[in-house]
């Protein structure tokens, strides 16, 4: 009697397991509970605002709450270790660039983590980054400051952090224009600011929406930015990356925000991750969020950055950091 009853138990296990299964293959059963996504910065930020709409509009189409958690604090390392800790469900995602998964994996010692625990979703959007100098200076172009900087080497310029994403991206402008600039490292933007407008440096470089706001203030005036001006809703003939030499092009190291969950998540939980997030990239209500967030649509389906762009960008940051004697 034991026996035939634990024959039966086991019967309808393997039943349930199979209908589980075949639902879940379908997309059906995924998601069913709370979906956190992992801001890998404080609350307030530009990145955690990004994460907050991105939430938002995955929730419409998933229809169950995604909630950003913020797991801020070594420039990525808290947060993407927890999501390669976390388990590999779908039911904990994060958002962050290229660089803040790679850099905590070249710390000396046990990195927190291996890239090959984080799997790329798909690449989001773009950060819009600029370059201004104060109203009264005498380069009235890019061009002009340009053909100033290489006759007069050491300009110097002011950017938020040495270890920053965007400052690897400067230096790497900086290098391959051959400028020769001189960084100057500042705790966060709003300093930056304040010794533009006060002439202390000559040239700063943060986003563009606090720069758009303070060029309407007549306050600074914009000269360079590394994504297209058209897209940017900046006049036409401004400056930008695209206008320089192929390999100053080629070699950017553009800011953009990819979604990421863990490498051992189920195949088909990922279809679905990928499937909500090409809804996402095409919905006018998150890309009007985009661009009040200043903000530029820049879609890359994570097959491509996994193949082609991560491993570009893996030996971009190697060699700037042994350039600079950080790693070995």
């Amino acid at each position: 009697m034991k026996k035939r009853i634990v024959g039966v138990l086991c019967i309808l296990f393997i039943l349930a397991f199979a209908v589980l299964s075949n639902s879940w293959a379908a997309g059906e059963t995924y998601p069913t509970g709370t979906i956190s996504n992992i801001s890998l910065f404080a609350p307030g930020s530009q990145p955690d605002l990004f994460n907050r709409i991105l939430s938002r509009s995955m929730e419409r189409f998933l229809k169950v709450p995604v909630v950003t958690v913020n797991k801020p604090g070594g420039g990525g390392a808290i947060g993407f270790s927890a999501l390669a800790n976390a388990r590999p469900d779908g039911y904990t995602i994060g958002v962050g660039t290229a660089e803040n998964m790679i850099v905590p994996t070249l710390v000396e010692g046990k990195p927190p983590y291996s890239l090959d625990d984080l799997y790329i979703l798909g690449q989001i959007a773009t950060i819009y980054n600029v370059l201004v100098v104060a109203p009264d200076a005498p380069w009235k172009t890019w061009q002009e400051f340009v053909d100033y900087a290489r006759k007069n080497p050491g300009v110097k310029y002011g950017c938020p952090g040495i270890r920053s994403t965007f400052y690897m991206r400067l230096e790497t402008l900086n290098k391959n224009a051959n400028l020769g600039l001189i960084a100057v490292p500042f705790d966060d933007d709003s300093q930056v600011k304040i010794a533009v407008m006060g002439h202390t440096i000559p040239l700063g470089a943060w986003d563009l929406g606090s720069a758009r706001e303070l060029q309407a203030a007549g306050k600074v005036k914009i000269i360079f930015i590394f994504e297209s001006p058209t897209a940017a809703g900046l006049d036409p003939q401004t400056a930008w990356l695209g206008n320089m030499e192929k390999n100053v092009v080629e070699k950017d190291i553009d800011i953009s925000h990819c979604l990421v969950v863990h490498k051992n998540t189920p195949n088909e939980i990922k279809q679905v991750l990928k499937g909500t997030l090409e809804k996402v990239v095409k919905d006018p209500e998150f890309l009007a969020d985009l661009k009040k967030m200043e903000l530029m649509i820049n879609y890359l389906d994570g097959n491509t950055v996994i193949q082609k762009k991560l491993p570009q960008r893996l030996e971009q940051v190697k060699a700037f950091y042994k350039e600079r004697g950080w790693i070995k």
